[in-house]
């Protein structure tokens, strides 16, 4: 009967940590499936997706960027660690990806959409939400500070990845202008300036923002999702499956071994989960597409990785719940 009961009760903790887990991305999931019934019954078309989304992007990004970390004590939330971290592996996982696909693939066209596909995540699109769900609003300022110091190194790896395969030469005030102009980037330095200089926003004011923070994931990811196209990986199948194992398993398997042998837990580890966990970037279209790469193939790439991430994401994080890392 002992053994009975312990062996109950442990199914019962596993069962709790799994619906724990799933229930962080469902909502995410939900969002996008919204999207892709909306574009199904024909309620959007392609154009007004696209352009709908450069508004989001505009608009909203900011606030959602500037609402976890305004007035949140970043000096207390920046673990210097964490941040070098995480550089320190986006960095790494760009090099090794950069490396790993010269070796398979020779056509230039092809290899910028295949090494940002490996490297290049949705962090704050689909990172964030995640973290609320599983947090609270007001205990992400950790994943938001992390997020302030990969986002620019994505724009910046990006701009150079093409530029060189296109054989074209990245100017660096092209990559400091595209850094700063980024909406995420604006509404963090927003913030920081206001906390600086210990000015503090009329509750009106906060209150605005904060509902406009609110609405960004909902209406980013209906619009990610009415974007997706179901028939994708049509062709290219081989170089999908690549970056979509090396996207969604091998660099997350890597990423987190490492942290937890350095003895992140809690919500450090969970920022790096998001950080190499989430799928491709919706911007990794738009600049594969703008820089003469293969936009059809990184479109493609967003289109798998967001999907499967819906069932790779939930295990990363029972992984983690159940050997008690947060």
């Amino acid at each position: 009967m002992l053994r009975m009961a312990v062996i109950t009760d442990r199914i019962s903790f596993v069962l709790q940590n799994f619906i724990i887990c799933v229930n962080a991305v469902i909502p995410s999931a939900i969002y996008l499936a919204i999207g892709v019934i909306l574009k199904a019954s024909g309620a959007i078309t392609d154009k007004e997706v696209k352009r709908f989304t450069h508004i989001v992007f505009l608009t909203l990004y900011p606030f959602m960027m500037f609402d976890n970390l305004y007035d949140r004590h970043i000096e207390e939330n920046m673990n210097m660690l964490l941040v070098v971290y995480g550089v320190a592996f986006t960095l790494l996982q760009f090099a090794i990806s950069w490396i790993f696909v010269c070796k398979i693939e020779k056509d230039n066209y092809q290899r910028g959409a295949m090494i940002q596909g490996l490297y290049r995540g949705n962090f704050v699109l689909m990172g964030l939400p995640i973290a609320i769900n599983l947090f609270g609003k007001g205990n992400v300022a950790t994943v938001a500070v992390l997020i302030l110091f990969i986002v620019p190194i994505y724009n910046a790896s990006a701009v150079i990845l093409f530029e060189r395969f296109r054989g074209g030469k990245a100017d660096i005030l092209t990559i400091i202008r595209r850094i700063l102009t980024n909406p995420i980037i604006e509404g963090a330095i927003a913030a920081m300036v206001l906390m600086a200089f210990h000015i503090k926003l009329p509750e009106t004011l906060h209150s605005a923002a904060t509902a406009l923070s609110d609405a960004t994931s909902p209406v980013a990811l209906i619009l990610l999702g009415a974007g997706l196209n179901i028939k994708a990986f049509q062709s290219d199948r081989g170089r999908i499956a690549i970056c979509t194992v090396g996207k969604l398993i091998v660099f997350p398997a890597i990423c987190l071994a490492g942290a937890a042998a350095l003895g992140f837990t809690g919500v450090p580890l969970i920022a790096l989960t998001l950080m190499v966990g989430t799928p491709d970037a919706l911007a990794a279209f738009t600049m594969a597409s703008s820089m003469e790469g293969n936009g059809e193939l990184a479109g493609e790439l967003v289109v798998i990785t967001t999907m499967l991430s819906c069932i790779t994401m939930p295990l990363w994080l029972f992984a983690l719940k159940t050997a008690g890392l947060f």
